[in-house]
């Protein structure tokens, strides 16, 4: 079965990328360039994926239920910096379609493909950054709410984690492109 071409892949990920950058001006305490920069890059985010969903020619409840994930979370960051009230609506339907989204796909991204050629030593140790990374961002976004000492490192290693994987997966897709 062949798979769609996913369009918009590299804006999106500039966006992200965009949005880690303002996520640690936030934590550095640049507000007068986190915000903005956190501003520009969920409404870039919003409208790309939005614009890439109704690209797609086969919609279904996963799509949708991605959609609505994207969206939620776009727009809560939003209202958040904008200092709008009514955002527990979108944290709510936002943590709704993430529970969905992880019990019906999230668990097959940690699936290896059988006809793909990596190594799975290396697919592990990768997921494991990755997975480590996140853990760090949550944890350190909590101790950073709690003030205890070592909050900001922890979740600095979490972005750098992350970051690291990302720049991975677009430098290993570009050399896949020129083979």
């Amino acid at each position: 079965m062949e798979t769609e071409k996913k369009i918009l892949r590299t804006p999106l990920r500039i966006a992200i990328s965009l949005l880690v950058l303002g996520f640690l001006c936030k934590i550095l305490h640049l507000k007068t360039i986190a915000d903005p920069l956190i501003l520009v890059s969920l409404i870039a985010i919003g409208i790309l994926y939005a614009w890439r969903f109704w690209n797609k020619t086969k919609k279904g409840f996963l799509q949708y239920n991605k959609l609505v994930l994207v969206t939620s979370w776009s727009l809560n960051g939003i209202f958040k910096i904008l200092d709008i009230s009514h955002n527990e609506f979108f944290q709510v339907i936002g943590g709704l379609a993430f529970i969905i989204w992880i019990i019906m796909e999230g668990t097959t991204y940690l699936i290896d493909d059988k006809e793909d050629d990596r190594s799975d030593i290396a697919y592990f140790m990768w997921n494991t950054i990755m997975i480590i990374g996140i853990l760090a961002i949550i944890i350190g976004s909590l101790t950073k709410i709690l003030e205890w000492e070592y909050a900001t490192p922890t979740l600095i290693t979490g972005f750098v984690l992350v970051a690291a994987y990302v720049l991975k997966d677009l430098l290993v897709q570009n050399l896949q492109k020129k083979e």
